[in-house]
């Protein structure tokens, strides 16, 4: 459950900012508001044509926050099983065992919830920056790192899923 609960965020979670970046460009959609106002006459500034944009954007960026918060409380339950020795972390796996593709695999994971912690903490200083008194500036760097940690998930999941079809048709069936 924690597996599939935890896919459907994260791929909800890079859905939303694929969008965000693409479809919900606020600089792309004000041009198209303003080019379809013009078109009917009415002139709208740009500033004014980007506040429009940003609230389609918005409104679909809800779903940002809502997965996320979800992700960090999957995160967090698999963390605490960790901690409490319910599970290992995957390091403490691959140091047991001397199978190779096992090891690789296990650090994949153990690099997963790295990047995953980071995602999580630069994603609440952002959400609650003003709550924290923090400036939009300040945060530009976390702000890029958490851009770019997309990647590292995109990798991962394609890598993911290759390794199950892999295990699936060699010798880990099932």
């Amino acid at each position: 459950v924690w597996h599939w609960l935890s896919a459907f965020a994260m791929i909800g979670l890079m859905f939303t900012y694929i969008l965000r970046k693409t479809w919900f460009n606020y600089k792309d959609n004000a041009q198209i508001i303003q080019t379809k106002l013009s078109e009917v006459g009415l002139m709208l500034a740009d500033d004014k044509a980007k506040e429009i944009a940003k609230i389609f954007r918005d409104n679909m960026w809800q779903w940002h926050y809502y997965l996320g918060f979800l992700f960090i409380a999957l995160l967090l339950f698999r963390l605490y099983a960790f901690v409490s020795k319910s599970d290992k972390f995957p390091v403490c796996k691959a140091k047991e065992s001397s199978n190779v593709e096992f090891k690789r695999v296990k650090y994949a994971h153990a690099a997963f919830y790295v990047v995953a912690v980071y995602m999580s903490i630069s994603g609440l200083l952002m959400y609650f920056r003003e709550s924290l008194g923090i400036d939009k500036e300040s945060l530009h760097l976390v702000k890029e790192l958490h851009e770019w940690a997309f990647w590292f998930f995109a990798l991962f999941i394609v890598g993911h899923i290759v390794g199950v079809i892999k295990a699936e048709l060699t010798s880990d069936k099932g």
